[in-house]
């Protein structure tokens, strides 16, 4: 047998040499499929300037964010993962309690309720009383197409209970009458505050420090907030016995939850946008310590101990890289916002962002953390917003997104 034979026999046939009738067949499908291939990038890239043309508003790049690893103090846990939860409460944002174990929060329907302790004295297993209905006849709203409230923010000075509402501004309500007063609308300052967040009291009650997310866009286009990455949030003054309204700071990228510092010296503000917590020098309104965080920060919250619980959203479901680019270059998304809806918007970012982790982080007054408490599987909560010590040692965890009221077993410290 031939070698040549044995060959064809091993390897199987040789393909026969091209002739000029299959030369023109190949040619125009590689001509149809590359002519194709041209068309749909042409038409990517269309539409992503004609989104970019027309958003109708402006993105830029995040220049200064620090990516923040799950290791060391960050490595994923279990610590936020055994305790209750109180349901039929759409969104407690915010929670606060009153020296009878009652606690308050505002709901996304507009309300602010009060959850009673238990005949027992259990504390959030009583019953849920309306305090408000969330509407507040002829006041001025952050955008006219908001027909009732969106408490975010809520302290509790005495028996005043005060709010912050990203639709009404800043009010009060006496807990005994149940009376609302209105204390700084939107348009008090200039330009007019879009997204009211959050508020602390100073330590004798007279000054009150609060946020504003953004002077852009209403919470109607929070996905614009997010994805813009534009830092046009500030820390507002006020000043309760004379009423004056004041801009302390500006220029923050997404002014979320805001704390005073136990000695009333420094002023703790998130922003959510960069993934940090800033603190500042209320005398001189310079930066004094900054924390990077693996996650968005909402709220803080001084603990029993005087250290500070800050929450926050991990966001996982991106790739780095990819989170890098866009973060880099705001092209894309500013052309997705041109080309989307404000409720589209929304979806899109709470897509990338991971609420069914949450994280809460203690830190002392030199933004040292202390502890990590995770919930990476949303055993408990999700979408955490905020925590509250409360007197018999648990935490009360809010959330913007989910409909109930967490609350921690007492962490071990």
């Amino acid at each position: 047998m031939e070698n040549s034979e044995v060959r064809q026999r091993k390897f199987g046939k040789k393909k026969p040499p091209a002739t000029e009738s299959t030369k023109k067949q190949e040619k125009p499908q590689s001509n149809i499929c590359w002519l194709i291939f041209c068309v749909i990038v042409s038409t990517v890239l269309v539409l992503l300037l004609i989104g970019y043309i027309n958003s109708p508003v402006k993105a830029v790049a995040i220049k200064d964010y620090v990516h923040v690893p799950l290791t060391g103090k960050f490595s994923i846990n279990y610590k936020l993962t055994k305790g209750n939860r109180i349901h039929d409460l759409p969104g407690p944002e915010s929670i606060a309690e009153g020296g009878d174990g009652k606690l308050y929060t505002g709901l996304a329907d507009g309300r602010v309720v009060c959850i009673h302790p238990s005949n027992d004295g259990e504390i959030g297993a009583g019953k849920v009383e309306n305090i408000t209905t969330g509407v507040i006849e002829g006041a001025v709203a952050t955008d006219d197409a908001l027909s009732q409230g969106r408490p975010l923010g809520i302290r509790l000075n005495g028996n005043t209970l005060y709010v912050m509402d990203a639709v009404y501004g800043f009010y009060s309500i006496d807990l005994f009458t149940k009376k609302v007063t209105l204390l700084v609308t939107p348009n008090a300052v200039e330009p007019a505050m879009k997204l009211p967040n959050d508020l602390t009291f100073t330590s004798d009650g007279k000054t009150v420090y609060f946020t504003d997310v953004t002077s852009q866009a209403s919470i109607l286009q929070a996905g614009y907030i997010a994805l813009t990455s534009v830092c046009s949030g500030r820390v507002i003054k006020y000043d309760i016995p004379t009423k004056k309204v004041t801009v302390v700071l500006k220029d923050l990228c997404g002014a979320n939850g805001i704390q005073l510092t136990k000695d009333d010296k420094s002023v703790i503000v998130c922003e959510f946008n960069h993934h940090r917590c800033k603190w500042f020098d209320v005398k001189t309104w310079e930066q004094k310590h900054v924390l990077y965080l693996p996650v968005m920060p909402d709220n803080v919250r001084m603990s029993h101990y005087g250290t500070y619980w800050i929450t926050g959203t991990h966001i996982d479901r991106v790739p780095y890289y990819i989170a890098a680019i866009l973060r880099n270059i705001p092209f894309f998304r500013q052309s997705m916002l041109g080309l989307i809806s404000p409720d589209l918007a929304m979806s899109y970012f709470t897509g990338f962002v991971n609420t069914e982790y949450g994280m809460l982080v203690e830190v002392n007054d030199k933004a040292e953390v202390i502890q990590v408490l995770q919930d990476p599987d949303a055993q408990l909560c999700l979408g955490l917003s905020q925590a509250t010590h409360l007197s018999d040692g648990r935490i009360a965890l809010g959330s913007y997104f989910v409909p109930f009221l967490a609350i921690l077993d007492k962490p071990e410290k």
